[in-house]
Formats: structure tokens, C-alpha cells, sequence
């Protein structure tokens, strides 16, 4: 994930950039990969009808499969946890080195990066909502105050995970105590809210993985900005299929 690691300030910070910016990473691993064993559990419940073929290693009871989903969100509120740690340490570390912000935090407005990097850096257009959200943090608030603005936005993701978990207990408990077929049915009768607190958390988490990514652009074309160092925009195609501009 280091493509979208924070530079707000200099290079002795930036392991400790890359370290959350991983930890943001595999939050969103566990959060999909809690969403594919409820679906193995499904396929399962299903008795792998007319998809047989397409999955031959799976196997196992529904039951078993909803018990990893429920680990693999439990790891996720782990990252949670361990997110809030990196966001403190960026915090921490920046101010042991002096730094107060960016000068030209304020002026973000006048940089116009949305029009630049919509349809270019950013595919294929930008959540025009969600970046002026961020945006307006940064202008108003500088560098650290709008990291521990995103901090606490993160933290939100905590209920939604354990909300979840929850449902998942209720799904195993149907799939162990009435089978496999029982608990497809309470999911796709809507007995139990699946769709809803997945919905919740999945989106969350898109949302949140998303601020961070335009976070970490404003932040480094500032930075870059700052100490006179080419533009994002400014860079040389890998090939001819990719543009520049």
C-alpha cells in the first residue's frame, strides 16, 4: 500500500507513514476477506447448486465458514486498534521533529487538485463530497490536526465492525442449531439483517479507505509544494498507453 502513504512533512517520517498506511491496507484485506467466508458459508448452504464445479476445494459446513468470518472481522477491529496507534505515532513523531504544518495548507483551495487529478490520478473521477470534506479539514485545520480529525473518523469503524460480528454470531448459531439451508434462508428472507450491517461496514470502509487516499495526495503535492519538488501530475508514462496529462 505504499502508494498512498502520507508525506506531510519529512522523510523521517515516512516508515512511520508506510506502517499505517499498511495497517488502513489490511483492514480492508480482513473486512473482504470476512465478506468471502459468509459467502463460502452461502455456497455451502446451498449445497454448491449449479456452482459445483467452479468450486471444488470448498467444503466443509456453513457453520464452520461464518467462524471465520467472525475471525477474520475480529482481526480487522485488531487493525482498528492498530491504526489508531499509527495515526498517533505520525502525530507523535512529526511534532518531535519540529513540525508545525504546511504553509500552504491554507491556499490548498487555490491549487484546484481536484480538477487535475479527476480522470487522472484519480479513476475515473472524483467523490466531489468526500474531497471537499478533506479538503476544507486541511485549509482549515493544517496537516496534524486533520490526521487526528481522520483518526477519530476511523475510530467510527469500531461499531460498525462489532455490529457486525454479531449478525455473524446470529448466522452461525441458525447454520449449526437448523442447518445449512435454514440459515440461507433467514439471510435471504431478511430474518437476519445481513445486508444491512454488511452494508454499513463495507461502505464504511470504502469511504474511509478513500479519504485516506485523497488525504494522502493534498498532503504530498504540499509537500512537494513546499520544498519545490515536481508536481504528482508531473510525471513520465511508462508506456504509450498512459498519459501524463
Amino acid at each position: 500500500m505504499g502508494a498512498k502513504n502520507h508525506q506531510p512533512t519529512n522523510r523521517k517520517i515516512t516508515g512511520v507513514s508506510a506502517w499505517l498506511s499498511q495497517k488502513v491496507g489490511e483492514g480492508v484485506i480482513f473486512i473482504q476477506q470476512a465478506n468471502n467466508h459468509l459467502e463460502d458459508a452461502i455456497i455451502l448452504g446451498m449445497d454448491k447448486l449449479h456452482v459445483e464445479e467452479l468450486v471444488p476445494g470448498l467444503s466443509g459446513h456453513p457453520s464452520e465458514h461464518l467462524d471465520k468470518a467472525i475471525s477474520a472481522l475480529c482481526q480487522s477491529e485488531e487493525t482498528l486498534d492498530k491504526i489508531q496507534q499509527g495515526f498517533l505515532r505520525l502525530s507523535e513523531v512529526a511534532k518531535a521533529e519540529g513540525y508545525k504544518g504546511n504553509p500552504f495548507a491554507s491556499k490548498l483551495h487555490e491549487m484546484k487538485l481536484a480538477e487535475s487529478f479527476s480522470g487522472t490520478l484519480v479513476q475515473p473521477y472524483i467523490n466531489e463530497r468526500l474531497w471537499r470534506e478533506v479538503e476544507e479539514r486541511i485549509v482549515k485545520s493544517n496537516i496534524l490536526d486533520a490526521l487526528e480529525w481522520e483518526r477519530e473518523e476511523f475510530a467510527k469503524l469500531v461499531q460498525y465492525t462489532r455490529d457486525f460480528t454479531e449478525v455473524m454470531r446470529q448466522c452461525k448459531e441458525v447454520a449449526s442449531n437448523e442447518g445449512g439451508k435454514s440459515f440461507v434462508d433467514a439471510v435471504e428472507n431478511n430474518e437476519i439483517p445481513v445486508r444491512q450491517y454488511g452494508s454499513k461496514l463495507l461502505t464504511s470502509w470504502n469511504t474511509m479507505d478513500c479519504m485516506f487516499m485523497y488525504s494522502t495526495l493534498m498532503m504530498t503535492e504540499l509537500f512537494y509544494k513546499l520544498n519545490a519538488y515536481p508536481s504528482l501530475m508531473e510525471f513520465d508514462p511508462i508506456n504509450q498507453g498512459i498519459s501524463a496529462a
